[in-house]
């Protein structure tokens, strides 16, 4: 018991006379607030933020200093989490592909160095959308927190190459690629072993080609020049007649299901459009594909990895129907459409900028949680600017007065 006192009156003295392991707490935080606390001989003990905004990365990185001289730093507040990505788009006309993560339900504010471009509402804690012009910083603000990511590098971008038989099918393929800016060669067969080729069918590599198109039965005899194109960072679009073959199950991201015989409906007006295109279904996707699109339960389009590649399945049959028996907007429908395509398999190397880009925040509260851990409660932290000495204290006085009067009863009935 003597021991137990003897250590309580240490560790009460010891609190008492601590005057600069004091904790602080602060509304926000600033640079003068943190030279404040960094220049003590001795940093705060603890320091508790009620913040309104997420730090800037600079008051992050300081933050994280303070932790790391000994200080407990913790935070509180209602600060959604919103993260931001911007990825260069490979086509001819570029553009940027913007990436957002935020609370379901919430308005992100875009903007860039010029103005606000949109406020995009979240549905499913997630969005895309792309950008045909970007200038300087792009930010995503929802209320106090703010990520903010820079305009990404440009793209070299090769030809695409077209394989399949004479038909409306490669030749509206073809024109919509050239339309779009695509630099397209093809291999085209007129006839059993007759092909009309403009390039060389001998080097298919990604110093040549980003992406090719394999449309038909016509690609067979190209299969393992596909299949090591693809193993080696190039892209493929496969139709269900090139992803039947047996040449390509290797670039498969699933079995090439039969077209239902109601695949065909003509819309009342007599147009066609993508949702009224003959569908083989894939079906008995593999466990590394990604379903990009269906129609009902039936998936229409499928993307996998294959080496450093990709390979991307399509279900839809002719869709030379599509702009040929369209609407008004079909021929600007199916062009955007087949390179939105080409775009998302083809092989596009980065090019580094010659002058170091700006600096950007795209994950802030994960950057704020990296350097100071997650949001406490405000009850959490608890000031010690001598309260827990007086306790110990106290506690240690009746503890003492305990100890005094046991031996004082114990001599009053003579057991000393």
């Amino acid at each position: 018991m003597i021991a137990v006192l003897a250590v309580m009156l240490w560790q009460s003295l010891r609190e008492a006379t601590d005057s600069s392991g004091q904790r602080v707490r602060a509304r926000g935080v600033g640079a003068g607030a943190l030279a404040t606390w960094s220049a003590k001989a001795k940093a705060p003990a603890g320091i508790h933020l009620q913040l309104d905004s997420v730090p800037a990365p600079i008051e992050r990185a300081w933050l994280g200093a303070l932790a790391g001289a000994g200080s407990t730093v913790t935070w509180s507040g209602d600060l959604p989490s919103v993260m931001i990505d911007a990825q260069p788009v490979a086509s001819p006309t570029g553009g940027t592909k913007i990436l957002l993560a935020a609370p379901g339900g919430s308005s992100v504010v875009m903007s860039d160095d010029i103005g606000v471009i949109d406020t995009i509402q979240m549905v499913n804690r997630g969005a895309s959308l792309v950008l045909n012009s970007l200038a300087g910083h792009l930010s995503a603000r929802v209320k106090g927190s703010s990520a903010s990511t820079i305009r990404p590098d440009s793209l070299v971008l090769h030809k695409i190459l077209v394989i399949g038989n004479a038909g409306w099918e490669s030749k509206f393929v073809t024109a919509a690629l050239e339309e779009e800016g695509w630099k397209v060669e093809a291999f085209i067969r007129v006839a059993p072993g007759v092909d009309v080729a403009q390039g060389s069918a001998a080097v298919i590599d990604t110093s040549r080609y980003s992406a090719v198109v394999a449309l038909d039965g016509a690609a067979s005899p190209y299969a393992n020049r596909i299949i090591e194109f693809v193993q080696t960072g190039g892209g493929v679009v496969l139709t269900p007649q090139a992803a039947s073959l047996d040449a390509m199950a290797l670039l498969r991201a699933g079995a090439v299901g039969r077209v239902s015989s109601n695949a065909r409906p003509i819309q009342a007006s007599g147009s066609v459009t993508l949702a009224t295109l003959a569908l083989a279904p894939i079906t008995s996707l593999r466990a590394d594909a990604i379903s990009l699109d269906k129609r009902a339960e039936a998936v229409a389009i499928a993307v996998r990895r294959v080496g450093a590649g990709r390979a991307l399945q399509l279900g839809y049959e002719d869709t030379w129907r599509w702009r040929m028996d369209g609407g008004d907007g079909a021929v600007r429908d199916h062009r955007v459409w087949w390179t939105g395509l080409v775009s998302s398999v083809a092989y596009a190397p980065r090019v580094q900028p010659a002058s170091p880009t700006a600096s950007s925040d795209e994950a802030p509260m994960i950057a704020l949680v990296a350097a100071i851990g997650p949001s406490k409660p405000v009850g959490v932290f608890s000031d010690r600017s001598g309260k827990p000495a007086f306790l110990l204290a106290s506690l240690f006085l009746l503890l003492a007065l305990g100890l005094v009067g046991e031996i004082a009863s114990r001599r009053l009935r003579g057991e000393a």
